[in-house]
């Protein structure tokens, strides 16, 4: 068995460990997708992605890349706002919860709170509050 057709196969070894994560592909250095990795063509280098967002944050639900992307990166699990923002409304009224367009952040109260991935921001006993059901959650994710 030569070199190259070893090379290949653990390739092609690696995309399919790949499928089903969560992926940034670059196009060039101004252009990128995040989503789920759904499948590839090994041949022409073709990829589709799931869900996928562009560097300008509008969201795809489907699309195919041909083999054009400069580089695949796996990323980890985004984290999930969605189920935050079910969990937040079982003790806030649902107009008092926003989700941030991109996914990325929840106001609560007007802005009076405000929570990211990386925390709670805010003070008060609502804040006290939200801060001890965003720490269970997170621990819920471990």
């Amino acid at each position: 068995m030569s070199i190259a057709s070893n090379a290949a196969r653990e390739f092609n070894k690696e995309i399919v460990q790949a499928l089903n994560s969560m992926v940034r592909v670059v196009i060039d250095k101004d252009h990128y997708y995040t989503g789920r990795l759904v499948g590839f063509e090994v041949n022409s280098l073709s990829i589709c992605l799931a869900n996928a967002i562009n560097e300008k944050r509008q969201k795809t639900e489907k699309i195919f890349i041909r083999g054009i992307w400069e580089t695949i990166a796996i990323e980890g699990e985004p984290f999930p706002m969605d189920k935050l923002v079910e969990r937040l409304r079982k003790i806030l009224p649902d107009e008092s919860i926003n989700l941030s367009d991109d996914g990325g952040s929840i106001k609560l109260l007007g802005g009076k709170i405000i929570i990211t991935e990386s925390g709670v921001e805010g003070r008060g006993p609502t804040h006290e509050r939200i801060k001890r059901l965003y720490d269970n959650f997170c621990s819920e994710l471990k």
